[in-house]
């Protein structure tokens, strides 16, 4: 049996750390993906992973990703995103909604479209990590909420599109959650 090998975006911290750990304790290889070096090397050494740096808002990154992952991907965490600002809509930043959709949504998405082909090689599964945020607005979660609410949606239009190929896609949706940014 070839080991079975699972990518975690955001890896660096909170859920995507937890979600690395779990799976190497399951018996995944994860390749750690993040922005911040130090964490993820530390993190992969910790449960004999490995770390990749990916921004996932540029292209040449994400590819990079991929070409470490080479032609066979069991697993898919799209878990890299986070939430800025907190005011109404009426005076919200909406640079900050910009940085959160390019993110949590089109980073999602570019990651999903460069590991796609591996997925299915592998009959494998990605996991979008969307958030209670999507059930419902909040006051001062306009941005944060559409951008969650997009990734649910990208979800599910992906289940519809791979309908019939061996791909499995699955949304978790985890409500507030105590880490070191938040």
């Amino acid at each position: 049996m070839s080991e079975k090998l699972a990518v975690v975006t955001g890896a660096s911290s909170g859920i995507g750390a937890a979600s690395a750990r779990a799976l190497a304790a399951a018996g995944f290889t994860v390749v750690c993906a993040a922005r911040r070096v130090d964490r993820i090397e530390a993190l992969a050494s910790e449960i004999g992973g490995r770390a990749q740096v990916c921004d996932v808002t540029s292209p040449a990154s994400v590819e990079a990703l991929a070409e470490v992952v080479g032609q066979r991907l069991d697993l898919l965490v799209n878990n890299a995103g986070f939430a800025l600002g907190q005011d109404p809509v009426e005076t919200a930043n909406l640079d900050e909604w910009q940085a959160m959709y390019e993110v949590n949504v089109l980073g999602a998405g570019r990651v999903t479209q460069a590991l796609l082909p591996a997925l299915e090689v592998a009959r494998g599964t990605i996991i979008f990590m969307a958030s209670l945020a999507a059930d419902g607005a909040y006051e001062g979660g306009g941005g944060y909420c559409g951008a969650k609410s997009a990734v649910r949606i990208m979800a599910g239009a992906l289940r519809l599109e791979l309908s019939g190929r061996p791909i499995r896609i699955c949304e978790l949706s985890p409500g507030m959650v105590q880490t070191d940014e938040f």
